[in-house]
C-alpha cells in the first residue's frame, strides 16, 4: 500500500471494523434468540434470494461505470450517457422487484398447503426485495464518490445503516424475524438517503437518451457482466438451496460462518479493491508494464493480510465463534460446526483475492467478455461437481468445491491474460511472495496450535493472548523474510 493511499485506507479499515462490530452484535442476538433453527434458515435463504436480484446490477456499476467515470470527459454526450445508463439500471431493478413481489403475493394468496418455513421465507423475501432498489442506488452513488477519491462517505453511510438495522433485535423483548427483516430494509433506505445528501449537486439525474452512442457502448460492455452475474447467482442459489435440503440448520450455520469470513473480506479485500481500482485503471491506461507491477504489488499486499487470517481462523476460530455466539439457543455443538464450515470456506479466500484482481485487470482493459466466459465455464463445472460429489460427501462438497473453483478460475484467467498482454510476472515475484506468505502463516499457525493446547485460561483471555502472539510472530516473520518487498512499497509509492 502506497503512502499516498495509506491514510484513507486506515480510515476505511477503522470504519469497516466499526461496521463489522455492530453487524456482529446484531448476529450475536440473532444466534442467542433463534440459534440455528428454521427461522434463521428462512431469513438467510430470503437474504440470498433477494441479494441475487441486485447482484445482477451492482457488478455492472463496479466493472463498467467506475472505469468510465474515471476516464470520462465532461461533454454533454457523456453526461447524457451516464444519466441514461444509471436510469436504465434503476428502472430495471424496480421492474424486477415489482414483478417478484407481485408473484409472491399471488402464491401466498392462492396456494394452500405451504409449509410454515416456506411461507415465512416468502414473506421475508417480499420485505427484503424493497431493500434491493436502494442497494443499487447506493452502489451508483458510491461509484460517484469513489471516482472523486471520496472513499469514506460510503463507509460512514454503511456504518449508520448497520447500527440502525440492529436496533430492533437488541432492544426488543420478544423479537420477530419479520421485523428484523423490516428494519434491515429501512436501514438500506437510510444508507441511500445519506449518500443522496452527500451527492447533492453532483452525480446523475433521471434521463433517457436511447440514441446516445456512448450509452450503447456501455450497454454492450454490460451485457457480458450481467450474463455472468446471472450464471453466478444461479450457481450460488443452487448451492444454498442444496444445503437447505441436506439438513435443517445448514443454511443458518453457513450464514454464521460467512458472517465471520465477511469480516476478512470487508476489512481487507473489499477495502483494497475499492481503494486501488481507480488507480489500477489509470495505470493500465498509461503503461501496461507499470500496471503489471502494480497488480503484483496489490495482490501480494492483500494476501499478506488474508492468508494469516485464514490460518488463524482454522486454529483459533472456535474460541472466536464461542465468544460471539455460544449462548441461549446457540450450543457448543453449533460452535464446532460453524468453525468447521468457516475453516473449509476460508480455504478458497486466497484464490478469490487472485481471481478478483485478475478480473480487475481485464476490466481496466475494457474487456468484460473474457472474465464472463471464464466464470461461466467454472460455474458450470462447479454445478456439475456438486451434482456428482454431494451425494458422496454431503455438505462438505458444498463447502469445498466453490473455493476450489476460485483457484481454477484464477489460473485460467491468468493464463489467458498473459497471452493477451505478455508475461505478468517474468521474475516469478508473485509466486515467490505467495510461498513466503504461506510459510510464514504456517509457522504462526503451528505455534498458535501448540500454545492453544497448553494454556488453560478463560476463553476471552486465551483468544486475546493467542491473537497478540499470532500478530507478533507473523509480523516478525514478515519483517525478516519480506523486507525487500516492504522497501519496494515505500520507494514506489510516490510514483503512483
Amino acid at each position: 500500500m502506497t503512502s499516498k493511499l495509506m491514510k484513507p485506507f486506515m480510515l476505511m479499515i477503522l470504519l469497516t471494523i466499526a461496521t463489522q462490530f455492530f453487524g456482529l452484535i446484531k448476529n450475536v442476538f440473532i444466534a442467542k434468540i433463534f440459534g440455528v433453527g428454521a427461522e434463521v434458515d428462512a431469513y438467510n435463504l430470503a437474504n440470498t434470494y433477494t441479494v441475487s436480484i441486485t447482484n445482477l446490477a451492482i457488478p455492472a456499476i463496479i466493472i463498467v461505470l467506475i472505469p468510465f467515470l474515471t476516464k470520462r470527459g465532461d461533454t454533454v454526450a457523456e453526461r447524457a450517457a451516464i444519466n441514461t445508463y444509471v436510469s436504465v439500471l434503476l428502472l430495471g431493478i424496480i421492474v424486477a422487484v415489482g414483478l417478484g413481489i407481485g408473484s409472491l403475493f399471488w402464491i401466498l394468496k392462492h396456494q394452500s398447503g405451504l409449509s410454515e418455513t416456506l411461507t415465512l421465507t416468502l414473506l421475508i423475501i417480499m420485505i427484503l426485495s424493497v431493500a434491493q432498489i436502494y442497494r443499487v442506488l447506493t452502489a451508483v452513488l458510491t461509484a460517484f464518490r469513489q471516482v472523486e477519491n471520496d472513499f469514506l462517505t460510503a463507509k460512514i453511510a454503511t456504518l449508520c445503516s448497520t447500527i440502525f438495522s440492529g436496533i430492533y433485535i437488541v432492544l426488543a423483548q420478544k423479537p420477530s424475524i419479520l421485523l428484523v427483516s423490516l428494519f434491515l430494509t429501512i436501514s438500506f433506505i437510510l444508507e441511500a438517503g445519506i449518500l443522496l445528501v452527500r451527492n447533492r449537486g453532483f452525480g446523475f439525474r433521471i434521463q433517457f437518451k436511447w440514441g446516445n452512442q456512448i450509452f450503447h457502448k456501455l450497454i454492450r460492455q454490460t451485457g457480458p457482466v450481467v450474463f455472468n452475474s446471472i450464471v453466478f447467482q444461479v450457481s450460488l442459489l443452487f448451492s444454498t438451496t442444496l444445503a437447505s435440503f441436506l439438513g435443517q440448520g445448514y443454511v443458518a450455520t453457513l450464514g454464521y460462518a460467512n458472517q465471520i469470513l465477511s469480516i476478512i473480506q470487508a476489512l481487507v479485500l473489499v477495502n483494497i479493491l475499492t481503494l486501488v481500482y481507480p488507480s489500477l485503471t489509470r495505470m493500465f491506461a498509461k503503461k501496461i508494464n507499470a500496471g503489471k507491477e502494480l497488480f503484483i504489488k496489490y495482490v501480494t499486499v492483500t494476501n499478506i493480510l488474508v492468508i494469516p487470517l485464514v490460518v488463524g481462523i482454522a486454529v483459533i476460530g472456535d474460541l472466536f465463534t464461542a465468544l460471539l455466539f455460544e449462548r441461549g439457543a446457540f450450543t457448543s455443538a453449533d460452535t464446532q460446526q460453524v468453525t468447521l464450515f468457516m475453516t473449509m470456506l476460508g480455504i478458497g479466500l486466497p484464490g478469490l483475492v487472485l481471481r478478483d484482481f485478475i478480473y480487475r485487470v481485464y476490466f481496466c482493459l475494457d474487456d468484460t467478455k473474457t472474465p464472463s466466459r471464464i466464470s461461466i465455464f467454472t460455474i458450470l463445472a462447479n454445478v456439475l461437481l456438486l451434482l456428482i460429489l454431494t451425494p458422496i460427501f454431503n455438505i462438505y462438497a458444498v463447502l469445498l468445491i466453490p473455493g476450489f473453483m476460485n483457484f481454477v478460475s484464477a489460473w485460467f484467467a491468468y493464463r489467458l491474460l498473459e497471452k493477451r498482454i505478455g508475461r505478468m510476472d517474468a521474475r516469478h515475484k508473485l509466486v515467490k511472495q505467495q510461498l513466503i506468505i504461506l510459510v510464514n502463516a504456517g509457522v504462526m499457525g503451528a505455534v498458535l496450535y501448540y500454545l492453544k493446547v497448553q494454556i488453560s485460561l478463560s476463553p476471552i483471555v486465551s483468544l486475546l493472548l493467542l491473537v497478540v502472539v499470532g500478530i507478533a510472530i507473523y509480523g516478525a516473520l514478515v519483517a525478516l523474510t519480506q523486507r525487500r518487498f516492504i522497501r519496494t512499497l515505500k520507494t514506489k509509492g510516490a510514483s503512483e
